[in-house]
C-alpha cells in the first residue's frame, strides 16, 4: 500500500465516570486520542483538532501530510483506520474500567519532530502505576540541559493515555496536562489502584 491520504476514522463513546472518550486514527495507527469530556461534541472537537495536530502547531499537520505522501504506509495486520480506531476504543475503555496495564494498538506518530517523537518513545517506557520527572526524561534522551524541549514535546502529545505524558511530574506539584490537572491526578491514582501486572505498553 502506498502512501496515499486516506480519511482519518474517529470513534468516541461514554466511559461510565469517564466521560466522553474518544481516538482518532489513520491507516497506519492512532493519531490522537483523549477523554473526559463532558461532551460528545467537545470530544470529537478534540480529536478532530490533535489528529491534525492543530492545537500545538500548523507545522505538526504539515509534516503529518508530506511523510503520509512520501513514505509507503502498510496499515497494522492489514486492518482499516476504521478497524484501529474501533480497536483503541476498545483498549482504553479496559484501561479505565478494567486496570488493563498493556495497550498495544499502532500508533501513528509521524506528525512529530525527530525530537518529539524519541520523547514520546520514553514515556511509553514508564511502567504503569509509576512516575518520574522531566530531568528523568530528559536524561534518558542523553540531553540532561533539555527540560523545557521534554515539556514542549509532552505537551504536543496529542495520544493521551496511549503515551503516557500523565506520568511524568515536575520536580515540585504535578507539572502540566492538556486535559488538567484533575484529569491528571485521577489517572494517577487510578493506576495506583490496581496491582502491577506485565508493562503497560508493547513495542
Amino acid at each position: 500500500m502506498t502512501g496515499e491520504i486516506q480519511e482519518i476514522a474517529l470513534v468516541a463513546r461514554r466511559i461510565e465516570s469517564w466521560d466522553w472518550c474518544g481516538v482518532a486514527a489513520t491507516e497506519v495507527g492512532l493519531v490522537s486520542a483523549t477523554l473526559a469530556h463532558s461532551s460528545e461534541a467537545a470530544c470529537v472537537d478534540e480529536l478532530r483538532a490533535g489528529s491534525t495536530a492543530a492545537r500545538h502547531r500548523s507545522r505538526g499537520a504539515q509534516r503529518l501530510h508530506t511523510r503520509r505522501l512520501a513514505e509507503p504506509s502498510v496499515a497494522a495486520a492489514g486492518w482499516s483506520a476504521p478497524q484501529i480506531a474501533g480497536n483503541g476504543l476498545e483498549q482504553l475503555w479496559e484501561y479505565l474500567m478494567t486496570g488493563r496495564q498493556r495497550l498495544d494498538v499502532p500508533l501513528d506518530r509521524r506528525a512529530g519532530t525527530g525530537f518529539q517523537q524519541r520523547t514520546w518513545g520514553i514515556l511509553r517506557e514508564i511502567p504503569f502505576g509509576e512516575v518520574q520527572s522531566y530531568r528523568w526524561v530528559a536524561g534518558e534522551l542523553a540531553q540532561p540541559r533539555a527540560t523545557r524541549a521534554v515539556g514542549t514535546a509532552i505537551g504536543a502529545n496529542n495520544l493521551l493515555v496511549f503515551i503516557p505524558c500523565h506520568r511524568v511530574v515536575a520536580a515540585r506539584g504535578l507539572g502540566g496536562y492538556s486535559r488538567g490537572l484533575d484529569v491528571k491526578r485521577r489517572l494517577l491514582a487510578h493506576e495506583r489502584s490496581w496491582p502491577r501486572t506485565a508493562p503497560l505498553f508493547a513495542g
